[in-house]
């Protein structure tokens, strides 16, 4: 019986996360009787995320190996890095939707709350062409609930520092023929408090942290149609708003270059809205032993900014607005061609949209227009019982339809520029034991360059690029996994990444900066997780990542460095049940530092360990109060320079299931 302690438990792991995970909205196939299977693809399920009170996307994501945190304090945006690779080069999925803005193909991550969410898979080494262009660092598709009941449901409310709160509750019903879910949340905080060790500094006096407000509402529809055992149909409607503010540049850090000098980091922004909105069908219908899927989408992203003229928010210096939206969609063939080899056809298309008001310019309004293109081939083989091998390919074209600008009193228009390349990948796994399996990967992948790194001014501080090249990687991987007596699973990947067309931004004698394809960079680490599952009341999770990046060739002597990367990322997590009903979950963080400025070694910002305490207590059945702490110690930590982030701070939640 104890020799199966740990098959068990990640089967109830599994069952618990697939009962109410929405597959229409996987891209990777998940279930190993399929042969196509990307078995390096790594989840956070829902159990994960309640576990550690992950309230968005970014602190899901932490507990996973080679993933760090990215803060951008110019636009208070927090993403993520997948070994070393910036947001922009990790397309974002919902549902397989991409949601990523269109201008910049970023996201603000932190405002994607995950009350609805049942799962986000990690794609790194291999990355299915059935995602298609831009998948350079990687893929995350943040998949949401689907009900399974003929009536459920779950409601939640909680209490945290800075006069924080948060309401949710989500309805569901499966009917067998159709199925419906409705789910609303709200989370809104004033402030956060700052640790006791800051100092003074910049435009901030310490304790509760200046322009730190924020507010998140969220809704989510979903109504779907299943006649059968094997054909689905389901529309979706995602309703983001939000609101925050820009906590004010911290620091006296001033390395002599006007453009990155203190006062240009003085700003006092805030967003009133932050408002995305997302329409989508998907389905799936056999034909035979082959399927056929869709997506079709519709993303709005609206965003207003506004500078005061003083840190009193009061008198507006100026606006600036995003009107953004997408519109896309894609088919997938795939075929059955035998018992051991399938393929898969994919062909999408997204159209961009980006306008900018900016309210010196009345009248002025500028729109930048593109479309990305991409054909997908996947083709899958088991050549035997223990070895399998999956070879997959795209051609990815990214065309831009217009390009507008302001020209003293008038309108120009940039020339028009497409991009496009071929990007082959392929996969080799061998199971060697029903313990352990060991795979290999090697593949070409691009990033298409962001209409903003190609036309964005910044408010005059850039020189725009259009003539930018996507920028090209060639990636190696090998891994293993291997389960210790049937109570620790452990698994490991070491890779290697080149990429040329290196883009970053040059300094020019102008003293503006620019976005250039400046040279070659190499990625080069080891991602590492053991989940052990030690008895009935004990398990633990461990992730490791190290990441070595490298400028090796620049075409800018100035530029040296690849900034916010942490060389080392650190997560553990144990679960004690002392008695039924009582759960107490202690977690740690650590980072390490990370470059600020790509021309010079110092500044760095410092290493810092997090911990955090977790208590549950299942009052009666159904009905779950959770009380922690986060930040125990109340490090003093930053992920970027002049942006120090929540010192100690407390919360508790009351949640019913039904």
């Amino acid at each position: 019986m104890k020799q199966m302690l740990l098959g068990s438990l990640v089967l109830a792991t599994g069952l618990y996360a697939g009962e109410s995970v929405y597959d229409l909205g996987r891209i990777e196939v998940i279930d190993k009787a399929d042969i196509s299977q990307n078995q390096t693809t790594q989840t956070v399920d829902r159990e994960v995320i309640e576990d550690t009170n992950s309230k968005n996307i970014v602190e899901a994501l932490t507990s996973l190996p080679g993933i760090s945190v990215q803060k951008v304090g110019r636009k208070n945006e927090t993403d993520i890095r997948i070994r070393g690779f910036e947001s922009s080069h990790i397309p974002i999925f919902i549902d397989g939707i991409p949601v990523y803005t269109p201008y910049d193909k970023g996201t603000d991550l932190s405002r994607y709350t995950t009350y609805d969410v049942s799962e986000i898979s990690v794609s790194k080494g291999y990355v299915s062409p059935m995602f298609g262009a831009n998948t350079l660092g990687g893929a995350v598709n943040i998949i949401t609930q689907k009900p399974t009941k003929e009536f459920e449901g779950q409601i939640s409310a909680g209490i945290f520092g800075g006069n924080g709160h948060e309401e949710h509750v989500t309805l569901g019903t499966n009917q067998g023929l159709y199925y419906g879910l409705l789910s609303i949340s709200n989370y809104q905080r004033d402030y956060f408090r700052l640790p006791s060790d800051f100092q003074s500094a910049g435009m901030e006096d310490g304790g509760k942290r200046e322009n730190s407000d924020s507010k998140d509402r969220k809704l989510n529809l979903k109504i779907g149609f299943t006649p059968n055992d094997t054909d689905e149909y389901s529309f979706n409607y995602i309703n983001q708003r939000a609101q925050k503010g820009n906590p004010f540049y911290a620091s006296d850090y001033e390395d002599g270059n006007e453009g990155s000098s203190f006062r240009f980091r003085n700003r006092t922004w805030r967003w009133p809205d932050w408002d995305k909105t997302s329409y989508y069908f998907i389905s799936k219908t056999a034909l035979g032993e082959h399927t056929i899927k869709t997506r079709f989408y519709y993303d709005k992203f609206y965003n207003k900014l506004v500078q005061y003229k003083s840190t009193d928010l009061v008198k507006e210096k100026w606006t600036s607005k995003y009107d953004d939206h997408s519109i896309g969609g894609n088919v997938e063939l795939d075929l059955k061609i035998n018992d051991t080899q399938s393929l898969k056809i994919s062909m999408m298309q997204k159209n961009d949209y980006h306008k900018n008001f900016f309210s010196f310019n009345v009248g002025q309004d500028i729109k930048v227009e593109g479309m990305t293109q991409s054909l997908g081939l996947e083709y899958a083989l088991k050549v035997n019982n223990k070895l399998k091998w999956v070879l997959g390919a795209s051609y990815d074209k990214n065309k831009v339809l217009k390009a507008e600008y302001r020209d003293g009193g008038n309108i120009g228009e940039y020339d028009n520029y497409s991009t496009d390349a071929i990007s082959p990948q392929t996969a080799l796994y061998y199971q060697y034991s029903d313990e352990t399996m060991v795979y290999g990967s090697v593949g070409k992948r691009t990033n298409m360059p962001s209409l903003d790194k190609r036309y964005s001014t910044r408010f005059g501080s850039v020189v725009p690029n259009p003539e930018l090249e996507a920028e090209v990687s060639m990636n190696y991987e090998v891994g293993f996994e291997h389960m210790f007596n049937q109570q620790h699973l452990i698994k490991t990947a070491f890779y290697f990444t080149k990429t040329k067309d290196f883009i970053d931004e040059v300094k020019l004698s102008s003293g503006k900066d620019q976005s250039q394809n400046i040279g070659e960079a190499e990625y080069e680490g080891v991602d590492i997780s053991i989940d052990s599952y030690w008895n009935d009341k004990i398990s633990t999770n461990i992730a490791y990542g190290y990441v070595n990046s490298d400028l090796t060739k620049s075409a800018d002597p100035a530029v040296k460095y690849i900034i916010r990367i942490p060389e080392h990322t650190f997560s553990a997590r144990l679960k004690y049940t002392p008695i039924s009903k009582w759960k107490v979950i202690p977690s740690v963080r650590y980072e390490s530092e990370r470059y600020v400025d790509n021309k010079v070694s110092n500044p760095t910002t410092k290493e810092f360990v997090l911990i955090d305490l977790k208590v549950t207590y299942e009052m009666v059945k159904n009905l779950e109060f959770s009380a922690g702490i986060n930040n125990i110690t109340d490090e003093y930590y930053y992920y970027t320079e002049g942006q120090p982030e929540a010192g100690r701070n407390y919360y508790a939640n009351l949640r019913y299931t039904f």
